[in-house]
């Protein structure tokens, strides 16, 4: 687990880092009102990714017994579903862009169209790797291309590409993953036996549907954001966004990409995973609460430095979304756990649930504008954790306290910390001696409190980084044995 959570850290931070500097550069160069453009064509490329997979390859991952054909015919649905997606965009192109009542959308979703048949390409060949845990080869492809489509983006926008720019940027990132993927997979090849794709469609059907929704979840605020309040606002909530889905990004998808199909091969231990399931809450609590309170505070600071004052009006929103964020990551593993259990509908269900509290959230908040959608986001999310926690209590028997024990005192350091900041902006200092100070003030306090309080927690923490950095190994043989103590050993 810890060498896969290292290969897939390394393709998940190297991609997504460079993404995200590059979109904080394209957004310093052609400005909020540009930026939105982007911001509603991003919407289209998600959606694009989920419609591809169909659910299938959460179905090849989670199959004990998978026929030879299987992989190759999903790649064949894949590549003509793609086709029929491409067309039917080219001509829908002219409605979308009046949907959001901004004429160079039609343009911009026509050539994304034409490039959706490379990410279904990708798709299987993923994962099959990730069936395998071959994480290195996924790591590699993700890296290369994701560095390789960051710096065409930000050429793009320096030499006057304007909104364009993320057109060459998803371009060559999906060219650039296609070929590598499929290379480190080798193959499948696509075939019509398409008989293997129906015994995999009771699995995959509720996990598309579950992705729909979930889908519809994570996206209705940006797709009403930008119908009723326009692009510009849209540029400033899509951009703040990007904090709240940095540390699902960053940390979440790294781990996730491990834990469901190790989660899928342990089904069968309930200790085990219960022991791995606390063991990754303790180690996504201390590596990004502490991260995402300290942008929640020092938000107004950060903007200015970061993307310039034309942004300023974000700094609000990245505050709300810095907590999200926090949250999501932590519980970002409790799907997985469902699909690697084949509880699908219990997943379906949760994200009905999960689906209305959001749309409320949202709906209520955008009548108070831009923020009043991004508390109304947080918020409802908020509400969602004591489900969560019942749902990870239910599957693996893990006692809800225990899961509790996992965050806190990663939640008590954080707070010390913010109060430390905080109490320096009381100086009245320049704009770079606040951030400089008050980030010392925080990382003390912080620091302080998780060594003094918290000993054996950090303890902990730091053994697992260090196994998934490479720096120790675990010890051979050595498993987790109880069904949620957190202070049992259980290798991440």
């Amino acid at each position: 687990m810890a060498h896969g959570v290292r290969w897939s850290a390394i393709a998940v931070i190297v991609r997504q880092l460079v993404q995200v500097v590059s979109a904080v550069l394209i957004a310093r160069v052609i400005g909020p009102s540009s930026y939105g453009v982007i911001s509603a064509a991003m919407i289209y490329v998600t959606l694009t990714s989920l419609i591809l997979d169909q659910g299938l390859s959460a179905a090849l991952i989670q199959r004990p017994q998978l026929s030879k054909r299987a992989p190759g015919a999903v790649a064949t649905v894949n590549i003509l579903l793609a086709v029929v997606i491409a067309i039917a965009t080219w001509l829908t192109a002219p409605l979308l862009a009046a949907f959001f009542s901004t004429p160079e959308l039609t343009a911009v979703f026509r050539i994304l169209a034409v490039l959706v048949p490379l990410k279904a390409i990708a798709i299987v060949p993923r994962a099959m790797l990730s069936r395998g845990q071959a994480f290195k080869g996924i790591a590699v492809s993700d890296v290369v291309a994701g560095v390789a489509g960051a710096a065409t983006g930000v050429t793009a926008a320096l030499v006057g590409a304007d909104f364009y720019s993320l057109v060459y940027q998803v371009g060559v990132t999906d060219a650039i993953v296609a070929v590598l993927l499929w290379i480190f997979a080798r193959g499948p090849v696509p075939n019509f036996a398409f008989r293997h794709v129906a015994d995999l469609m009771s699995f995959s059907v509720k996990v598309f549907f579950t992705n729909c929704i979930a889908y519809f979840s994570r996206n209705v605020d940006g797709i009403l954001v930008g119908r009723v309040l326009g692009v510009t606002s849209l540029a400033l909530y899509g951009m703040a966004y990007r904090v709240l889905s940095l540390p699902v990004q960053f940390v979440g998808q790294t781990v996730n990409r491990v834990l469901f199909p190790v989660f899928s091969r342990n089904a069968h231990d309930r200790a085990r995973v219960s022991a791995q399931l606390t063991s990754a809450t303790e180690t996504l609590a201390l590596a990004v609460v502490p991260v995402m309170v300290f942008i929640s505070c020092a938000a107004p600071e950060l903007v200015r430095v970061v993307l310039g004052p034309e942004w300023l009006p974000a700094a609000a929103l990245i505050s709300a979304f810095a907590l999200g964020g926090a949250r999501e990551t932590i519980f970002y593993i409790t799907p997985a756990l469902m699909k690697a259990f084949g509880r699908t509908t219990l997943l379906l269900n949760y994200e009905f649930l999960a689906t209305g509290l959001q749309v409320a959230g949202i709906v209520i908040g955008l009548q108070f504008g831009v923020l009043g959608v991004a508390i109304g986001y947080t918020a409802a999310g908020f509400l969602l954790v004591p489900v969560l926690f019942a749902i990870q209590s239910t599957i693996t028997g893990v006692k809800i306290r225990h899961q509790v024990g996992a965050i806190l005192p990663a939640v008590h350091a954080s707070l010390w910390g913010a109060a430390g900041y905080l109490a320096v902006g009381l100086l009245d200092l320049p704009l770079f001696g606040h951030v400089a100070l008050g980030a010392t003030a925080y990382l003390a306090l912080a620091v302080g409190v998780l060594l003094l309080i918290h000993r054996s927690y950090t303890i902990r923490f730091l053994g697992r980084a260090g196994e998934i950095l490479g720096s120790r190994r675990a010890q051979p043989g050595s498993r987790p044995t109880s069904t949620g103590t957190p202070n049992k050993e259980a290798v991440l």
